[in-house]
């Protein structure tokens, strides 16, 4: 039913006028013999009652031996932040200093501070502005202020406080923002401390194959390359059947370092030294490498080489009839040859041609052979190396001359290109019967091209920048396969002059380049600095909010009624308690009123309309609550 008129109604609590008592007993205060006097006797009434309940009147905040433990456990407690301060500077004390038992026990500890920071925090931090706004209140503040204040007790009470009570206020926004401190604070102790490892930073002396070192080359004659042939074609036929794997790493298959093609790089610095970019497929200028000695298991390290390599560039690439090409006898299936007879000065015109799979035509490319000399520099992580930058040089020094030059444009380029196409078939009655070479297959094909397939590729198909790539790749690879061989395979010997003195080849020769090294010493402690800063500055926060806390908590003569269950009791009309005890704290007064039955209900439960209150459960003056029932 709908009352129209509230405002006129007039409630009839029916609580009996005796059972309210708001004046002080008429007790006289305690006097000199107040230490004899037993201020908590039983209370007599007709009220049932209250053991212990204080009946005569007592001064607020004086020191009894309880209230003394009390003071002694706020201040260890409030002290519980100096623990964090202290693991933040012991964990920047031991910055840089080797593992030891002392720091693996710190870094355990560390490990327990996501869980016991939050839980501190939020125990000091509640009662640091709990206690201010207790303090604010004794002395006067706003409602909604203390509301504030005493709720809260996290991050989410603190927004909570400042969306309900509609008041955004800096204030508000502070107090939540000190609420975020409680996870940083722990995470920051979690990653307050790493280790890492510690190196020494020298210089060393490292050895690579001198270029000098292709003077001894197989192809400095027929009867060396007759002598030499089961060498070379092991290497060159190892190194190219296992190009699928290796072609475009660092290193080759035995741990040489590899350069790069020099052409194939883009130049991204305004000096001559080109840049390697790893992340990107690297082209090589050959599937063998550099033979390096000195270079450590541990660690890292960089040293300059210099190396003299090929490069070939073919300008044209096509198809042409048996009449149009002067192939020659049929004895391979693949020649090079010089274009003008000789080799007068770089770059030297050759020319390629291959039969195809027609069996009548060939391709026929025209190429440019060029000789150059490089400066590189590498880097290594342990005994994995890697070419970082590399520059030409030129030519004609480093004690390489004209005359030397001359001799490998004469010789050395004639039977390198007279037994190039004839390494895998040296012999054979009818080269054509058995299809392509490994490696016409390889320059069609670096990728799949093992196997007796009896077919010829077609060559001319390919553009003539790849066939460019790949013709020098393979002419440098066979090069190189035909000297210093005792040093490619690794395990070099200490004393490197034992290679050239057992084979009586003083080129065999490995120059001295001196690099720097950083080797791992030991393990150290790490402190990672931002996260230092973090825990550091949480913790010096809290222990400020603790201390201000607990001095205030101590300052403030109002007992501590706010935000207890216990303090609606206080000086409540429908709760009928015993007369006094207004200095009772709010855990003291829930103590002693602990077997109280209260209820939140309806206090006027006879009247046309109700009102709600907390009020005793027992005595028939409330009632349970009704959604059908009106209340002020």
């Amino acid at each position: 039913m709908r009352h129209e008129n509230l405002e006129n109604i007039e409630l009839d609590p029916h609580v009996p006028s005796e059972s309210i008592r708001y004046s002080p007993p008429t007790n006289p205060p305690p006097g000199a013999d107040s230490k004899r006097r037993n201020s908590k006797v039983p209370f007599q009434s007709d009220q049932p009652p209250v053991k212990h309940w204080p009946v005569h009147s007592t001064q607020v905040a004086t020191l009894t031996p309880l209230r003394t433990f009390i003071i002694v456990f706020d201040a260890l407690l409030a002290s519980a932040p100096i623990m964090f301060i202290a693991l933040a500077l012991v964990a920047a004390r031991i910055d840089g200093h080797d593992v030891s038992g002392y720091g693996i026990r710190l870094r355990q500890t560390l490990l327990l501070s996501p869980t016991i920071f939050p839980i501190i925090f939020a125990a000091l931090m509640s009662r640091c502005f709990k206690h201010i706004g207790l303090y604010l209140a004794e002395r006067g503040i706003t409602l909604g202020r203390l509301e504030q204040l005493v709720g809260c007790q996290s991050l989410f009470s603190a927004l909570e406080r400042q969306i309900s009570l509609r008041s955004w206020s800096i204030l508000g926004l502070l107090m939540s923002l000190v609420w975020l401190l409680s996870p940083l604070g722990g995470q920051s102790a979690l990653r307050l401390l790493d280790t890492e490892y510690k190196f020494i930073e020298a210089t060393r002396v490292f050895n690579y194959l001198s270029p000098t070192a292709m003077q001894d080359s197989f192809l400095g004659g027929a009867s060396m390359v007759n002598s030499g042939r089961s060498t070379f074609t092991a290497v060159f036929l190892a190194a190219l059947l296992s190009s699928s794997k290796y072609q475009n790493t660092p290193m080759d298959l035995w741990g040489n370092v590899k350069l790069p093609a020099y052409r194939s790089l883009d130049n991204q610095t305004s000096d001559d030294w080109k840049l390697v970019d790893h992340t990107q497929d690297v082209t090589y200028a050959s599937l063998i490498g550099v033979p390096v000695a000195g270079v450590q298991s541990r660690g890292s390290s960089s040293f300059h080489l210099k190396a003299r390599q090929w490069d070939i560039i073919c300008e044209a690439n096509e198809q042409r009839s048996e009449n149009d090409t002067n192939f020659g006898d049929m004895t391979a299936t693949w020649k090079l040859n010089f274009t003008e007879g000789f080799c007068e000065g770089y770059p030297c015109g050759i020319n390629l041609k291959s039969l195809d799979s027609t069996g009548e035509n060939f391709t026929v490319a025209e190429c440019q052979l060029t000789y150059e000399y490089f400066e590189a520099r590498i880097i290594c992580n342990s005994t994995s190396c890697h070419t970082d930058a590399i520059k030409k040089l030129d030519l004609l020094s480093d004690g390489f001359t004209n005359d030397n030059d001359a001799y490998i444009r004469t010789t050395m380029i004639a039977n390198g290109l007279r037994n190039l196409p004839t390494v895998d078939n040296i012999g054979v009655g009818s080269a054509a019967a058995r299809g392509s070479t490994n490696m016409e297959k390889w320059m069609a094909d670096p990728w799949d091209f093992i196997g007796a397939t009896y077919e010829n590729v077609d060559l001319y198909k390919l553009p003539a920048s790849v066939l460019s790539e790949r013709l020098a790749i393979l002419w440098n690879t066979f090069f190189q396969s035909t000297y210093a061989t005792t040093a490619l395979g690794g395990n070099l010997p200490k004393n490197l002059t034992e290679l050239s003195d057992n084979l009586g080849s003083p080129s065999l020769a490995f120059n001295e380049t001196q690099g720097s090294i950083r080797s791992e010493a030991s393990t150290i402690y790490k402190t990672n600095w931002p996260w230092f800063v973090v825990l550091l500055i949480s913790s010096i926060i809290l222990q400020i909010a603790a201390y201000a806390g607990l001095i205030l908590k101590y300052l403030t003569l109002a007992p501590d009624i706010i935000g207890y269950a216990s303090s609606l009791t206080l000086l409540n009309p429908y709760i009928p308690t015993p007369t006094g005890g207004t200095t009772l704290h709010g855990l003291e007064r829930a103590a002693l009123l602990y077997d109280l039955p209260i209820r939140i209900g309806d206090v006027c439960g006879n009247e046309p309309v109700g009102a709600i209150a907390v009020a005793k459960a027992d005595d028939g003056l409330v009632t349970r609550l009704s959604r059908r029932r009106w209340y002020i």
